[in-house]
Parts: C-alpha cells; structure tokens; sequence
C-alpha cells in the first residue's frame, strides 16, 4: 500500500485530514484489531511511534478515523441521493452502488461503535449525525414539496435498510423496504406534477 507523503506548505488542521484519511486506509486494508500503530505511522511516512506526535494514543486514531468514515458515508450516500431524486428507480439503484464500495467502511464504523473502549467517545459525534438526519429529511421534502412528518419516515427506512445491507450484505431481506421508499418518492413526485399543472391551468383561466 502507497505512502501518504505529507506536504510541506499545509496547515495543522489540513495536515491532521490527510493523517486520518490515511490511517482510515489501514484499518478498512487491513481491520481495526490486525492494524498496528507501526502501520499507522508507516503509512503516513513516519517511523515506528511517529503516530503519537498527532495523537494520544491508538484509541483517539481509531475514534478520529469512524468520525471521518461517518462523514464518508453521509456524503457518499445522502447527498448524492438528494441529486438522484427525480428517478426512484435510478436513485435506488445508485444507492446500492454506493453501498457495495462504501461497506467496508460501514463495517468499520458500525465494528468501533459496538466496542465499549471507543462507545463512550463516538457517543457526540452520532448524536450530531442524528441530528443531521433531520436535517436530511427536510432537505427531502423541500425537494418534494411536502410536509418533512410525511417523507421522515421513508428517509429513516431507507437510512436503516442500506446500513442493514452495508454490514450484512443481504439485499433480499432490505429489497421490500427500499421498494416501499421507491413507490413513496413516486407518489410524491406524482403530487407535485399534478399541483404544478393545476397551477398553470388556474393561471390560464385567470388571463
């Protein structure tokens, strides 16, 4: 695997990004028990132990490394989403597209959640991407142009069913719930078309 060369003329907090999107690598390579502190400074071009001069200990490279692979996942994923809207089916497909390239990642993510050492510290970072979820759903409804209580619950499904598939691979068991947000957008799509042509015909009559 390549070496992360660190520029020269880069800030701290750009620095730090490329340290973690390189040590992000080693664990999705190589898991998060067999990557060693030795591969985490190797990879960004630094002696055995040079990991510590940005972080504490291994621990705060783990945490730092399943924040950033939540932020991947919310980008790779949800936003494209938004841009696939206006084709259910497209954006379904898509959708497991981005899955199959984003599992490993996933897995990670969803491996340092279920470990007691790193629960506690990742407990702020997916209350935020909780919160952001809401934020989604608006983003959803807006596009829709319905109320966010009437398009949240398919954009929680969709969320649950491609994390389900994510982990465990299983298209068939998450098919029926991503069928039921496929017919919910086109149904929505259908409100907005029939509201936008009773719209002109109004305005016709009017002139």
């Amino acid at each position: 695997m390549p070496k992360q060369i660190m520029p020269s003329d880069v800030s701290e907090e750009d620095r730090k990004r490329i340290v973690v999107n390189a040590c992000l690598t080693q664990f999705l390579a190589n898991g998060l028990y067999k990557t060693t502190t030795r591969d985490l400074s190797k990879s960004i071009n630094l002696q055995s132990g040079g990991i510590y001069y940005y972080f504490k200990s291994k621990s705060d490279v783990v945490v730092a490394c399943a924040e950033e692979a939540s932020l991947r996942l919310e980008n790779n994923l949800i936003l494209p989403a938004l841009r696939d809207m206006g084709d259910p089916q497209a954006l379904v497909n898509n959708l497991f597209k981005r899955c199959d390239e984003l599992a490993p990642t996933m897995k990670f993510l969803a491996q340092v959640c279920s470990v007691d050492e790193y629960r506690e510290a990742m407990e702020p970072s997916l209350y935020r991407l909780s919160r952001r979820y809401r934020l989604y759903a608006e983003m959803f409804a807006n596009n829709l142009e319905c109320s966010i209580e009437e398009v949240e619950p398919y954009v929680y499904m969709c969320i649950t069913a491609m994390t389900s598939y994510m982990i465990f691979g299983e298209q068939l068991h998450i098919s029926p719930q991503m069928e039921l947000v496929k017919n919910a957008l086109v149904q929505f799509q259908g409100k907005v078309r029939k509201s936008t042509k009773t719209m002109k015909e109004s305005h016709r009559d009017d002139s």
